[in-house]
């Protein structure tokens, strides 16, 4: 007996395209036949690490242990620095993680998500994947159209991103 996973998927997850990230140093070398390649894209440091991190990685002896799932020391310094409560504070492997989490939490297949056009690719991704609806607000000179933005919320909308700053940045 065979296992069709797709049929086992909820269909906004179902219906995701796969990702599709910017191609590596290596394949672009062999593409374009150049090296010395530094690359931009993806949110990744052509530069590495920096030294203190590199110093904290090698000095710390316990890397084969799960870290604190809670984050309590991580939550502490950071409610400290904003002046805020700890449990104000959700910590997460990357904001995909967060928003995600945030949609799953609060959003289903009979309600809106709104956020502007040209966001983060992100919402319209984890909106789909719970089956909700995305309103896409058109933008206003490349920004927030916020009077357009108030003006889309009604009695299904759920949750709105407002990203600050915005993509393209």
């Amino acid at each position: 007996m065979t296992c069709d996973l797709i049929n086992l998927a909820t269909p906004g997850v179902a219906g995701l395209l796969p990702y599709q990230p910017g191609k590596s140093v290596e394949e672009l070398e062999r593409e374009l036949g150049i090296s010395n390649i530094i690359k931009l894209a993806s949110n990744e440091n052509p530069l590495g690490p920096g030294a203190k991190v590199k110093q904290a990685i090698s000095s710390t002896s316990e890397l084969s242990r799960y870290p604190d799932g809670n984050a309590h020391d991580l939550k502490k310094a950071l409610a400290k620095q904003h002046g805020v409560n700890t449990d104000q504070i959700t910590i997460g492997n990357g904001s995909n993680e967060i928003l995600e989490l945030i949609t799953r939490a609060t959003t289903g297949s009979q309600h809106e998500v709104i956020f502007s056009e040209h966001a983060f690719a992100v919402y319209p991704l984890v909106t789909q994947a719970v089956g909700a609806k995305a309103v896409v607000v058109p933008a206003k000179n490349w920004g927030h159209d916020l009077s357009a933005l108030q003006a889309a919320i009604n009695e299904n909308t759920r949750l709105m991103f407002v990203a600050n700053p915005n993509n393209p940045t």
